[in-house]
């Protein structure tokens, strides 16, 4: 099984990448995962899904983690998930009603189905830019019309969220985050000042 993890850093998040690619390097290197860290403006790294269809040329498998991601189960491998489905498997995320699924933590296999998804992501933004949550509710909306393509994975699966903000508003704040889940995902909480207060928090329970 050859199998890696891939994440999107920016400059304008350095500091928090600093963090949270040194956890996931220890992750990988416990099982023998490649890492593969883009350095992509967000406005490109969302638009450019095709990237992951050609890495996985060379993998069986690769997770896509958001740069906010911080894996706190490291000796559970996650190509060996229970939950994972046959091409692509999200997690329900389990913050506001509408939004089914959290695309900050996602496993794509090696497929031909796989490739075609991503490589219709990138080609059809005209389809889901102005969608709330962008690709990800549009990938939401496939999973029902498009039979085992894209699996949904139960909630805390393998990206248990956080937030302050719900949508990116005010609302009640919470966390579905539990001691021994896989990823802790602070998506939700602003301003990045506390979301980056809260990953260090985080790491150190690791350490």
């Amino acid at each position: 099984m050859k199998a890696a993890v891939l994440t999107s850093v920016s400059a304008n998040i350095a500091e928090l990448a600093r963090l949270t690619i040194a956890n996931k390097a220890d992750y990988c290197l416990r099982h023998g995962y490649s890492l593969i860290a883009e350095n992509l403006p967000y406005q490109e790294a969302v638009v450019s899904q095709h990237r992951v269809a050609h890495l996985l040329e060379s993998y069986d498998v690769i997770w896509t983690l958001d740069a906010d991601t911080v894996i706190t189960d490291l000796d559970r491998p996650f190509h060996e998930l229970p939950c994972l489905g046959p091409h692509v498997t999200v997690c329900e995320e389990g913050i506001i009603e509408w939004n089914k699924i959290n695309c900050g933590s996602v496993i794509w296999k090696n497929t031909f189905r796989t490739r075609w998804l991503l490589n219709g992501i990138t080609a059809n933004p005209e389809i889901w830019a102005r969608m709330p949550g962008g690709w990800q509710f549009w990938l939401a909306l496939l999973a029902k019309e498009l039979g085992d393509l894209v699996t949904i994975a139960p909630l805390r699966s393998f990206n248990s969220c956080e937030w302050t903000h719900p949508n990116g508003q005010e609302g009640t704040p919470g966390s579905h985050w539990q001691s021994g889940d896989l990823v802790y995902h602070p998506c939700g909480v602003f301003p990045p000042e506390e979301r980056l207060r809260r990953v260090r928090q985080k790491l150190a329970t690791l350490t």
